[in-house]
Protein backbone atom coordinates (compact mmCIF):
# COMPACT_ATOMS: atom_id res chain seq x y z
CA UNK A 1 0.00 0.00 0.00
CA UNK A 2 2.70 2.50 0.96
CA UNK A 3 4.65 1.63 -2.21
CA UNK A 4 1.82 2.85 -4.42
CA UNK A 5 1.48 5.97 -2.25
CA UNK A 6 5.21 6.60 -2.68
CA UNK A 7 4.79 6.35 -6.45
CA UNK A 8 1.89 8.81 -6.31
CA UNK A 9 3.86 11.30 -4.18
CA UNK A 10 6.86 11.11 -6.51
CA UNK A 11 4.58 11.59 -9.53
CA UNK A 12 2.90 14.65 -8.01
CA UNK A 13 6.27 16.13 -7.01
CA UNK A 14 7.79 15.63 -10.47
CA UNK A 15 4.73 17.04 -12.26
CA UNK A 16 4.73 20.03 -9.93
CA UNK A 17 8.39 20.73 -10.73
CA UNK A 18 7.62 20.38 -14.46
CA UNK A 19 4.71 22.86 -14.06
CA UNK A 20 2.06 20.44 -15.32
CA UNK A 21 -1.54 21.30 -14.58
CA UNK A 22 -3.37 17.96 -14.88
CA UNK A 23 -2.21 14.58 -13.57
CA UNK A 24 -3.84 11.16 -13.95
CA UNK A 25 -2.99 8.42 -11.45
CA UNK A 26 -4.51 4.96 -10.77
CA UNK A 27 -7.32 4.93 -8.21
CA UNK A 28 -7.18 3.58 -4.70
CA UNK A 29 -9.36 4.67 -1.83
CA UNK A 30 -6.39 5.64 0.38
CA UNK A 31 -4.72 7.72 -2.35
CA UNK A 32 -8.04 9.45 -3.12
CA UNK A 33 -8.59 10.36 0.56
CA UNK A 34 -5.00 11.62 0.85
CA UNK A 35 -5.45 13.81 -2.22
CA UNK A 36 -8.74 15.15 -0.83
CA UNK A 37 -6.78 16.21 2.27
CA UNK A 38 -4.24 17.94 -0.01
CA UNK A 39 -7.16 19.75 -1.66
CA UNK A 40 -8.64 20.75 1.70
CA UNK A 41 -5.39 22.48 2.68
CA UNK A 42 -4.86 24.20 -0.69
CA UNK A 43 -1.93 22.20 -2.06
CA UNK A 44 -4.08 20.83 -4.90
CA UNK A 45 -6.74 22.82 -6.72
CA UNK A 46 -9.14 20.00 -7.61
CA UNK A 47 -9.37 16.21 -7.25
CA UNK A 48 -11.93 14.15 -9.13
CA UNK A 49 -12.60 10.47 -9.72
CA UNK A 50 -12.91 9.14 -13.28
CA UNK A 51 -14.67 5.76 -13.56
CA UNK A 52 -14.18 4.00 -16.89
CA UNK A 53 -15.78 0.70 -15.89
CA UNK A 54 -16.45 -1.25 -12.71
CA UNK A 55 -12.85 -2.46 -12.65
CA UNK A 56 -10.94 0.58 -13.89
CA UNK A 57 -10.80 4.05 -12.35
CA UNK A 58 -8.36 6.95 -12.29
CA UNK A 59 -7.90 10.06 -10.21
CA UNK A 60 -7.61 13.41 -11.98
CA UNK A 61 -5.54 15.98 -10.07
CA UNK A 62 -5.37 19.66 -10.94
CA UNK A 63 -2.32 21.22 -9.32
CA UNK A 64 -2.57 24.62 -7.63
CA UNK A 65 -0.29 27.50 -8.52
CA UNK A 66 0.06 30.92 -6.92
CA UNK A 67 0.94 33.00 -9.93
CA UNK A 68 4.14 31.44 -11.21
CA UNK A 69 4.98 29.56 -7.98
CA UNK A 70 3.94 26.00 -7.14
CA UNK A 71 1.89 25.42 -4.02
CA UNK A 72 3.82 22.15 -3.60
CA UNK A 73 7.50 22.96 -3.23
CA UNK A 74 8.55 19.56 -1.89
CA UNK A 75 6.98 16.28 -0.79
CA UNK A 76 8.87 14.01 1.58
CA UNK A 77 7.61 10.52 2.36
CA UNK A 78 8.08 9.90 6.09
CA UNK A 79 6.76 6.36 6.65
CA UNK A 80 8.34 3.76 4.43
CA UNK A 81 7.53 0.05 4.00
CA UNK A 82 10.58 -0.95 6.05
CA UNK A 83 10.15 1.66 8.77
CA UNK A 84 6.79 3.00 9.92
CA UNK A 85 6.78 6.28 11.83
CA UNK A 86 4.03 6.91 14.40
CA UNK A 87 3.50 10.14 16.31
CA UNK A 88 1.55 10.73 19.50
CA UNK A 89 -0.41 13.90 20.17
CA UNK A 90 2.55 15.53 22.01
CA UNK A 91 4.85 15.09 19.02
CA UNK A 92 2.42 16.91 16.70
CA UNK A 93 2.87 20.28 18.39
CA UNK A 94 6.68 20.57 18.21
CA UNK A 95 7.55 24.08 17.00
CA UNK A 96 10.61 23.24 14.87
CA UNK A 97 8.60 21.28 12.29
CA UNK A 98 8.49 22.90 8.86
CA UNK A 99 5.61 22.15 6.51
CA UNK A 100 2.38 20.24 6.90
CA UNK A 101 2.51 16.60 7.99
CA UNK A 102 -0.30 14.29 6.88
CA UNK A 103 -1.16 11.43 9.25
CA UNK A 104 -3.28 8.34 8.82
CA UNK A 105 -5.45 8.08 11.93
CA UNK A 106 -8.42 6.02 13.01
CA UNK A 107 -10.61 9.05 12.14
CA UNK A 108 -9.27 9.38 8.59
CA UNK A 109 -6.42 11.46 7.20
CA UNK A 110 -5.52 14.42 9.41
CA UNK A 111 -2.67 16.95 9.58
CA UNK A 112 -0.44 18.06 12.41
CA UNK A 113 -2.30 21.41 12.27
CA UNK A 114 -5.66 19.75 12.94
CA UNK A 115 -6.88 20.26 16.51
CA UNK A 116 -8.80 16.97 16.49
CA UNK A 117 -5.77 14.85 15.54
CA UNK A 118 -4.72 12.44 18.28
CA UNK A 119 -1.73 10.92 16.48
CA UNK A 120 -1.14 8.15 13.98
CA UNK A 121 1.15 7.02 11.18
CA UNK A 122 2.94 9.90 9.48
CA UNK A 123 2.51 9.53 5.72
CA UNK A 124 4.25 12.55 4.22
CA UNK A 125 5.39 16.13 4.70
CA UNK A 126 4.42 18.89 2.24
CA UNK A 127 6.35 22.14 2.09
Amino acid sequence: MIGSVANMLAHVKNCSKARKVLIYIPYSKFKFNLLLAFERYGFVKRVSLLRYSTNRSEILIELAYNGYYNMIQDIVQVSKPGQRIYWKKKQLRVKHQIGTYFLSTSNGIKTNLDSTCVGGEVICNLV
